[in-house]
């Protein structure tokens, strides 16, 4: 019984989202518990130690390390850090910490009512994903001096974010204020 309430809970978070999510049943499943238990706002407070060349996703650089889990990618630390607080904890060539930063802000609660009411729901083309489910994604990123302003963020489910941070996909802001969606290499395919 609590399976099929489950599986019914699951099933329409987990339906494909068009021709461009090729994951097969078990992963959009697993996406979709995932979404269905961060109640589609990833809000964990979570540490992630990592270098400044991994932050900077230089060819060669090491995985990031987080608490409780496997070392993860640049992209992963980037996808986490749109939506939480970031306290940089700066480590030299031989891990000793040599600086603690201040935390970055997430959007204000002003901002965040302002771009759920502006966007209502993920901006990717034809999803349906509501305010509630979706994190706001800086458009230029804050690592590369994109601001958490309302001009520079959009809102992305969890699928889509993945997309973009893990992916290889692109937003892009069009002239016209379009959201254009940018496939990544034919070789970087994501499964």
């Amino acid at each position: 019984m609590g399976g099929a309430a489950l599986l019914s809970a699951l099933k329409p978070l987990a339906r494909s989202l068009g021709l461009d999510d090729v994951r097969t049943q078990e992963r959009r499943l697993a996406d979709a518990l995932v979404e269905m238990a961060s109640g589609g706002e990833v809000k964990a407070s979570i540490q992630v130690t990592a270098t400044v060349e991994t932050l900077a996703a230089l060819a060669g650089a090491p995985c990031a390390d987080i608490q409780r889990a496997l070392p993860i990618s640049s992209q992963a630390v980037e996808k986490l850090a749109c939506d939480c607080a970031i306290t940089r904890v700066l480590l030299d060539s031989e891990s000793v910490v040599i600086d603690v930063g201040r935390a970055k802000r997430v959007p204000s609660s002003p901002v965040r009512r302002a771009l759920e009411a502006r966007d209502g729901g993920c901006r990717w083309p034809h999803c349906e994903r509501p305010p509630k489910w979706s994190a706001a994604h800086h458009l230029v990123h804050w690592t590369r001096g994109g601001a958490t302003d309302l001009d520079n963020l959009i809102l992305q489910c969890h699928r889509h974010h993945s997309l973009v941070h893990e992916g290889g996909w692109q937003l892009v802001r069009a002239d016209d204020g379009r959201l254009l969606t940018i496939p990544p290499l034919p070789s970087a395919g994501w499964g």
